[in-house]
């Protein structure tokens, strides 16, 4: 007769084993990143949304990712509708991301100044399901992978940037945007928003007076709060050398997913990668070590890669070849 007790022995081991790899396979590691994409400027409902949108697809089948970041502006209005009208949803989201959202991937955007002017935005805000929009006056802030101690691997800080351009006052925005970066507990944070900081565009350039008001909420006592901010409103792409003044803080403007401004990008030494030829999205990739990013145009060519570390050095990074 067999005893029970040889066979709780092996169980136990069984089941530790379980647990074992559980653990090690829900952890971030550097070959299971956390992915996701960046578009800004978007909406357009053109051949040339729909070609960054095929583009996303594809690498979405070589380096699968379940969030796609939206940097505003994405609901151009049609001849008799403002931006952010519902009657263009349709034709400017649920038909160009179709695929992707089948596939599982969830935008989350920030409102631009072309989808606030219906309404307010309140129809994106609305449009949960869409969108995924937290709160009705258009920033919010949300997690995304966790570390092994159970902190988040990523905060995203969404901003309603058209509520602070320029001489707008909304002292509500800002300080909920301090008290949210000073509860944050994740390995990196990332903000998000429409209007740029920093920029060389032409057209509309850096916005110093936003820049003036956020981005002393975004050190503490010198040090940097946040890792990257991405904003759009320019149709270029562009990425910064980590600024001094901001404690090396790397801006990226993303604002040609749609929209594009050719040759609209002055020339500065401030700017590390540019691209105004061609749109562009960005797809990233997260570990606890670093921040992987590709931006990439509507050709499929990865043209501007690198690394991001703890220290805020942007180390270069080979591209890889289009899929």
């Amino acid at each position: 007769m067999i005893s029970p007790a040889r066979f709780r022995r092996p169980r136990f081991f069984f089941f530790f084993l379980c647990a074992l790899l559980f653990v090690s396979a829900s952890a971030p590691t550097a070959e299971q990143p956390l992915r996701f994409a960046v578009i800004g400027d978007s909406g357009t409902g053109d051949k040339f949304q729909y070609a960054i949108a095929r583009q996303m697809l594809v690498w979405h089948d070589r380096r699968p990712f379940d969030l796609a970041l939206m940097l505003g502006d994405n609901i151009y209005g049609g001849l008799f509708a403002g931006g952010g009208h519902p009657n263009d949803f349709e034709e400017r989201f649920d038909r160009p991301y179709a695929e992707l959202r089948a596939r599982g991937v969830v935008f989350r955007a920030a409102l631009g100044n072309h989808d606030m002017r219906y309404r307010d935005g309140r129809a994106e805000v609305d449009a949960y399901d869409r969108f995924h929009i937290d709160r009705p006056e258009g920033f919010y802030n949300f997690t995304a992978g966790k570390l092994p101690d159970g902190a988040p691997l990523v905060e995203f800080f969404v901003l309603n940037t058209s509520r602070v351009e320029k001489d707008k006052k909304d002292p509500e925005q800002l300080d909920w945007l301090r008290k949210a970066l000073a509860a944050s507990r994740a390995r990196w944070r990332i903000v998000y928003g429409h209007h740029p900081m920093y920029s060389t565009g032409r057209t509309h350039g850096a916005d110093r007076r936003l820049r003036a008001k956020l981005e002393p909420l975004l050190l503490d006592g010198g040090a940097p709060r946040v890792h990257v901010v991405l904003g759009g409103h320019d149709h270029i792409y562009q990425r910064f050398h980590p600024q001094p003044a901001a404690a090396g803080i790397v801006y990226f403007v993303c604002g040609s997913s749609g929209q594009l401004r050719p040759g609209n990008a002055r020339p500065d030494a401030t700017v590390a990668a540019v691209e105004d030829r061609l749109r562009t999205f960005m797809l990233w990739e997260a570990t606890p070590e670093e921040l992987r990013f590709f931006a990439v145009n509507e050709r499929g060519q990865a043209f501007d890669c690198g690394a991001l570390r703890p220290d805020g050095r942007v180390a270069p990074a080979a591209c890889p070849p289009r899929p």
